[in-house]
């Protein structure tokens, strides 16, 4: 164990040596050594008396590391049969905040669990059920949604969301259905060109507007922008009539999760875009083609 941290505190030595050749063979090592180099890479990040040469080699290879980590964990989130979604919320939120506090986060969205279940019970409608939803959301956690055509990109980041109570329509509603589903709640999010909807799935096909059969086996949908507003698929259409956009069945049931990573990761492409941030822009574009 000593020999393995004398090891690698003298890897991260090396980076400051000025000949390319020792640099490229000692940042492949170092790359190989993975995320147990991270605690070495970042003491050198942090040291301002340390060459300028040493610290953005470090930052350098640091976050090299913490981006093949992030596709490790994407490759095992594709190939898994949950294909849990908050997990990869969290894995692609660590692209542009290498240092969340995924317990943090996990603590968060419980907290937030728990205070939804205990107004919940079995008699509720399930109209009910999602008045509660939006009264501890909305009203007790204040969260609330950015306006317009938002392209922040701390607005996606599920940790910085968390702590500030405000983003992107879309992560907003994926916090939403995650928490829903925690509590066995049928709340999942549709994949609506340019806005983001939720529906509440309904085992009887029934609507609760019409109390007509529906096809899709939705009760009602449900708008996070607008604090949870409850509506019908009429309003869909008239929607999509507006947008001049055929109304396909994918726009009014819900989409898989690997589809709402697909757009999370849109999304983060249009906030790299928007911003400049080239490198970035780059990596989501690469993690696209895996799902």
């Amino acid at each position: 164990m000593q020999n393995s941290y004398k090891k690698r505190k003298a890897l991260v030595a090396l980076l400051e040596d000025p000949d390319e050749r020792i640099y490229l063979v000692v940042s492949q090592v170092i790359r190989l050594e993975g995320t147990d180099m991270l605690e070495h890479l970042d003491e050198v990040i942090s040291k301002g008396e340390l060459s300028e040469l040493q610290r953005f080699r470090a930052a350098d290879i640091s976050e090299t590391i913490r981006l093949e980590a992030v596709r490790n964990e994407l490759k095992l989130w594709k190939d898994s049969h949950e294909k849990d979604l908050l997990q990869a919320i969290i894995s692609l939120s660590k692209i542009h905040n290498p240092h969340l506090n995924e317990a943090k986060v996990l603590e968060q969205m419980e907290q937030l669990r728990k205070d939804v279940w205990l107004e919940l019970n079995d008699y509720q409608t399930a109209f009910e059920q999602v008045k509660v939803l939006n009264h501890v959301f909305f009203k007790v956690h204040g969260f609330h949604c950015s306006e317009g055509f938002d392209r922040n990109v701390s607005h996606l980041n599920i940790a910085q969301v968390l702590e500030d109570k405000k983003g992107n329509p879309l992560i907003i509603g994926l916090i939403y259905s995650i928490i829903a589903n925690w509590l066995d709640v049928p709340i999942h999010g549709i994949d609506l060109p340019q806005i983001f909807i939720l529906a509440r799935m309904d085992e009887h096909h029934s609507s609760l507007f019409t109390q007509q059969e529906n096809p899709y086996g939705v009760l009602f949908y449900i708008n996070p922008s607008v604090k949870g507003l409850v509506f019908d698929e009429e309003q869909i259409h008239q929607y999509l009539k507006q947008l001049e956009v055929a109304p396909e069945r994918k726009y009014f049931e819900p989409a898989s999760n690997t589809e709402l990573i697909q757009r999370y990761l849109l999304a983060y492409e249009e906030s790299c875009k928007f911003s400049g941030d080239v490198v970035k822009l780059r990596t989501y574009e690469a993690l696209k083609q895996w799902f």
